[in-house]
C-alpha cells in the first residue's frame, strides 16, 4: 500500500468511527464505508440492462424467443423517429437501488458515489464492443449555470471523469453548453419534455468537436429528449459519430 493509498485508509477508518453510516437501503450499519450511505451487497443488487434491448436507444425489451434470436430490433418508438445519435445504451434499470443512489448522488452531495457508478459504466463500456476503439471525446450533459451553482457540482461530470481517467480519454467541460435555464423534466410529459429543452444547448468550442467521435454522457435516460438536443448540436459542429451512454434507463 502507497503513502496516499494509506492516508486514504487512515481517513476513512476515523470517519467510520466518528460518523458511522447506515444503509439507506437495509439500514444495517456500514463497516467500511467509502464516504456514501450504500453498503457494497445492496450496490451488487443493481439491476444491469443486457440484452435484448432496442439496438438504437437502448430500451429494454420483453425477453421472449423472437427478441433473444432477433437481436436488430428497434423499440416502436425508434420506428418511428429518427435521433441525430449512432444509439444510446445504459448500464441499469432506473429503480430501486440504482434510483436511490443517483438521488444521494445528486440531490443529497453525496459526491464520492461517483467512483462506484462510474466503475459501473467502466464495466459496461469494457463488455460492450459497440464502444470499442470509438471514442475521441467524452462531452458530460452540461447544467444550466444557475443549476450548477445551487447544486455545486455537475454530477455528469464525475461519472466522466472517472471514465475519462480510466480510458485515457479527454472529458471536454466547456465544450458543449446550456445556455437556457429550463424546468426540471421530472414531471413533465414527453411532449412536454421535447418542447421545454428544444434549443436549450449550444457547442461553444466547435473546432474541439469537428471530425471527433463523441460520447455524451448523463445519468439517466427517459425519453431522450435531452441527450438528443445535444446530439443535434454537435452535428451542426460537425462531430464525426455521437454515441451515448447513460448510468440509468428509465422504463
Amino acid at each position: 500500500m502507497n503513502h496516499q493509498n494509506m492516508v486514504e485508509y487512515i481517513k476513512e477508518g476515523l470517519l467510520n468511527f466518528i460518523f458511522p453510516l447506515d444503509c439507506k437501503i437495509c439500514e444495517k450499519p456500514i463497516r467500511e464505508s467509502k464516504g456514501y450511505s450504500i453498503c457494497e451487497d445492496c450496490f451488487k443488487t443493481i439491476e444491469l440492462i443486457e440484452q435484448p434491448y432496442c439496438i438504437k436507444c437502448g430500451k429494454p425489451l420483453i425477453s421472449t424467443d423472437y427478441f433473444k434470436s432477433n437481436r436488430g430490433i428497434l423499440c416502436s418508438n425508434c420506428k418511428r423517429k429518427k435521433y441525430s445519435f449512432e444509439f444510446s445504451r445504459s448500464v441499469g434499470i432506473y429503480q430501486k437501488v440504482l434510483k436511490e443512489c443517483i438521488h444521494l448522488f445528486k440531490y443529497y452531495g453525496e459526491k464520492k458515489l461517483a467512483k462506484p457508478l462510474g466503475k459501473l459504466m467502466i464495466n459496461y463500456l469494457l463488455k460492450n464492443n459497440e464502444f470499442k476503439k470509438k471514442i475521441d471525446l467524452i462531452i458530460p450533459v452540461p447544467l444550466h449555470k444557475n443549476d450548477f451553482k445551487k447544486r455545486g457540482f455537475n454530477q455528469s461530470v464525475l461519472l466522466g471523469r472517472v471514465i475519462g481517467d480510466y480510458f485515457s480519454i479527454p472529458v471536454g467541460k466547456r465544450v458543449l453548453i446550456k445556455k437556457k435555464l429550463t424546468p426540471f423534466q421530472v414531471n413533465l410529459s414527453k411532449k412536454e419534455r421535447e418542447k421545454n429543452i428544444i434549443k436549450a444547448f449550444a457547442v461553444e468550442r466547435p473546432e474541439e468537436v469537428k471530425y471527433k467521435n463523441i460520447l455524451i454522457l448523463d445519468d439517466i435516460f427517459t425519453t431522450g429528449s435531452t441527450v438528443e438536443e445535444c446530439a443535434k448540436e454537435l452535428t451542426k459542429a460537425q462531430a464525426k459519430n455521437i454515441f451515448v451512454l447513460t448510468l440509468a434507463r428509465s422504463v
